[in-house]
């Protein structure tokens, strides 16, 4: 199963009883009193992939591992291929 696949699962999974709701194909006590709530339940949904994207986001951004080997290993690469220029005639503007 490709991961297009599962997402497409997972969504029908919430879609089918959520469209048999709202379309009034399935009526009961239950449904009838928060209506309402289950019509913003995906407005709901939304806010919260929202939230937990931004926070994904933010927490991956402040945890972020700071590699100085890896900066001056490409530090000497860049003044490698600097040097390599200038000999074949290239001028830098700085």
């Amino acid at each position: 199963m490709t991961n297009l696949q599962r997402w497409l699962f997972y969504a029908s999974l919430f879609a089918v009883p959520y469209l048999a709701i709202v379309l009034g194909t399935v009526q009961t006590a239950f449904t009838t009193k928060y209506f309402l709530h289950i019509q913003l339940l995906p407005l709901l949904l939304l806010v919260i992939f929202g939230i937990f994207s931004v926070w994904t986001v933010l927490y991956r951004t402040f945890t972020f591992n700071d590699c100085p080997e890896a900066a001056k290993e490409l530090q000497a690469e860049i003044i490698g291929a600097r040097k390599d220029l200038i000999a074949k005639g290239f001028r830098f503007r700085d």
